[in-house]
């Protein structure tokens, strides 16, 4: 009977989070997409292709020179923006968890 309730109350809980880690998969580079970077001959290449993806938009806002340090802080920048937006929105375990993943992952980059 409480694994129903707790199935019930899936959505009031869990149900922002899950609609907002659906959005963010469906955003991902497709193979074929990828691929296509993969051929590109320079960065101005790769801004064409990504211009037409959920990165586009990342970079298309810049108004420097494309270099590569430049889209390494711009995905940066997004995936920070994007963990802290499910980690504000989470409730325990998952904060919890993620709250992990934080700590771990700042032991790892500092250590490179």
């Amino acid at each position: 009977m409480q694994n129903i309730m707790a199935e019930l109350s899936f959505n009031v809980d869990h149900g922002y989070l899950e609609g907002l880690v659906r959005g963010m998969k469906a955003g991902i580079l497709t193979q074929t997409e990828y691929n296509n970077l993969a051929q590109c001959d320079t960065l101005d290449d790769m801004k064409l292709h990504l211009q037409s993806t959920d990165y586009g938009k990342l970079l298309s806002s810049s108004e420097d020179n494309l270099t590569v340090s430049l889209v390494d802080t711009k995905l940066r920048e997004n995936l920070v923006t994007e963990f802290s937006c499910l980690r504000s929105n989470a409730l325990p375990p998952l904060s919890t968890f993620l709250d992990y993943i934080t700590c771990f992952s700042k032991n790892v980059f500092d250590a490179i």
